[in-house]
């Protein structure tokens, strides 16, 4: 476990759990990288020094859950919960070291999206003291990640705390709508709100691109074309047209990938899970 202060917005010194995640997440990147570069025995080793380190943060969160009596996340294994764990959510977004569903990071969000919400915003009361954009982004991407509808509920929230100029401040004062803390046009914050919209028509998981799976019936009911990017992925570059076509939704696509098509799969909300067939551009959606 890694002592630190850890970004400002998570409290005082302490073994912080967004450490510990970054820090497996990085072991795994550099073993990437290494394996890219064919230097495998330094590969395998970095891979095994991130296993070692995740093991140590489950034996932990075992305790905690013990000690809490259910199996949210706190910041550090000292902590009771509080608005603080809104970083420990980042071992499913952005890091991806748990799985989608991993109970321990949506009763964490299930905490948060309970306990710590005002006017739909997540609401830092450590530092901060203000509703945060980006930090809302990140409990909505782990909801888009996890097939929960309320990801659109925060990301409405985020765009109406929105300036006239399209930016947020770090953090929002709840009565004036004004900036509290921080930067007055945040970059953070407009590049997670970029993220979310992308991550809402393509994103990666498990070695596979999933197509449309945060596109809310709203978008779909204006019954006019959506197209989306060039946008990049760890695979390539891809454009996503959806079209209306009757009372089904016609999906086109084209990759330029950068070696082999990866698996694609449309998740589209309201529509049956489908796994497209190798070579396919197109698929039609069937009510």
């Amino acid at each position: 476990m890694i002592w630190g202060f850890s970004a400002e917005h998570l409290g005082p010194n302490d073994y912080y759990y967004w450490d510990d995640f970054w820090a497996v997440a990085g072991l795994k990147a550099a073993s990437y990288l290494n394996t890219a570069y064919e230097d495998n025995d330094e590969a395998i080793y970095l891979e095994g020094e991130s296993k070692l380190l995740l093991d140590s943060i489950n034996q932990s969160l075992r305790q905690v859950e013990e000690r809490l009596m259910r199996p949210a996340i706190p910041a550090s294994p000292y902590r009771r919960m509080d608005t603080g764990a809104i970083g420990s959510v980042s071992a499913s977004y952005p890091l991806r070291i748990f799985c989608a569903n991993d109970p321990r990071v949506l009763d964490t969000v299930d905490f948060l999206m309970k306990n710590c919400l005002v006017r739909g915003g997540f609401f830092h009361d450590m530092t901060h003291s203000g509703i945060n954009p980006y930090l809302t982004l990140h409990l909505a991407q782990v909801l888009l990640r996890a097939g929960d509808p309320r990801y659109f509920s925060l990301m409405t929230a985020v765009a109406e705390l929105a300036s006239s100029t399209g930016q947020w401040p770090e953090s929002v004062h709840p009565n004036t709508g004004g900036g509290c803390m921080g930067d007055g046009q945040h970059v953070w914050a407009a590049a997670e709100w970029v993220l979310m919209i992308r991550n809402c028509f393509v994103r990666e998981e498990d070695g596979q691109l999933i197509l449309c799976s945060g596109i809310p019936q709203i978008w779909l009911d204006k019954k006019q074309p959506i197209v989306f990017g060039p946008a990049a992925t760890s695979f390539g570059d891809i454009q996503i047209t959806i079209k209306p076509h009757g009372q089904n939704i016609l999906i086109e696509w084209h990759g330029q990938w950068l070696r082999k098509e990866p698996p694609i799969d449309i998740q589209l909300p309201g529509f049956k899970k489908v796994r497209v067939p190798p070579t396919t551009n197109s698929f039609i959606l069937r009510k």
